[in-house]
């Protein structure tokens, strides 16, 4: 970092004890998607211990927490070559070049690693991101989407005919909670429908997601405000053939975190008659708006996702820089 801005600003290690900090900024910086101390926390705690990262957390000259820089190996997702690189700094010290000094830092500690691309992310409404990572030499590559719906004029009725459809074609949905009460497989069948479907979603840049077992269990069953019931199942003569997850937590939308139907089921209303039954149980607990995210690569999702009434937020969108 050049001298002048030393007084200025500096860095350091990220510790435990900056998460509060990191939330608090996180929350300046997306108001609409809340983070909480508890969830960073739990996110700490099982982060791959063989995972390599960087985390460079910026102080003032008063020595307060005013941004974090990281980049590491995507190990949620199979993109070789690719390393992440986020940073994010407290709206009250943004446009003081502090993005400028930490990000060559980043992209040194890529190259170090063996990166031949690094990744970035951010909301399309935000225009200083999307500046500096063009003057940076990051270009946009992918578009997702974040899409809420408004379940308080949601008619759940107008569906009838996707349940009649599938019940007809022999299937049955199921919640995972009563299918695990009778079905001793009920989970490893769930994990091993979701390694069937998961590698399928298509994400920009020819990524594919990927998750452990040990990952699976953590994000779906054991992290804070998991809740197994907002698992539905679609099975067939007792085959698991088609589920959706939705994640609840206090104070946000439901969120629904995955849908995934095998390749030989598709094309029979599995996906649309498992995210009404999931909407269904969202109105039955009282939620008011439920989220999903879909990318662009995705467009059968997303044109199902419009059908049931989801409008777009601001996208999230993806860049890239070659190294």
């Amino acid at each position: 970092m050049n001298d002048p801005l030393s007084p200025v600003f500096h860095f350091r290690e990220f510790r435990w004890d900056d998460i509060p900090a990191i939330v608090d900024i996180s929350n300046l910086t997306w108001p609409d998607d809340p983070n909480t101390v508890e969830k960073e926390e739990y996110d700490e705690r099982t982060y791959p211990a063989d995972n390599p990262r960087l985390r460079l957390a910026v102080e003032n000259a008063d020595g307060q927490f005013i941004g974090l820089g990281v980049c590491l190996r995507p190990f949620w997702m199979q993109a070789p070559g690719v390393y992440f690189v986020w940073i994010i700094i407290h709206p009250d010290w943004r446009r003081r070049g502090i993005g400028q000094a930490l990000l060559p830092q980043l992209e040194a500690y890529g190259r170090a690693q063996g990166a031949a691309k690094l990744w970035a992310g951010c909301r399309e409404d935000h225009d200083y991101s999307c500046r500096f990572l063009e003057h940076a030499g990051y270009h946009n590559f992918g578009r997702r989407f974040e899409s809420i719906l408004d379940l308080t004029t949601f008619d759940i009725t107008l569906y009838a005919a996707a349940f009649d459809r599938v019940q007809q074609a022999g299937f049955e949905i199921v919640n995972y909670v009563a299918e695990s009460a009778i079905n001793p497989t009920a989970y490893a069948q769930l994990f091993e429908l979701d390694e069937a479907t998961r590698g399928d979603v298509p994400w920009p840049g020819g990524a594919r997601s990927v998750m452990t077992e040990e990952q699976f269990r953590q994000r779906f069953f054991e992290s804070p405000h998991a809740d197994p019931s907002g698992i539905f199942i679609a099975k067939h003569h007792g085959r698991f053939a088609g589920f959706t997850m939705v994640k609840y937590e206090p104070d946000h939308p439901a969120h629904t975190m995955m849908t995934g139907v095998r390749r030989e089921y598709r094309g029979q209303g599995l996906a649309l008659a498992l995210k009404v039954r999931s909407i269904q149980q969202m109105i039955e607990r009282g939620c008011t708006q439920a989220l999903t995210n879909n990318d662009t690569a995705n467009p059968s999702i997303l044109h199902l996702n419009e059908r049931l009434g989801y409008q777009k937020r601001p996208a999230d969108l993806q860049w890239e820089k070659r190294l």
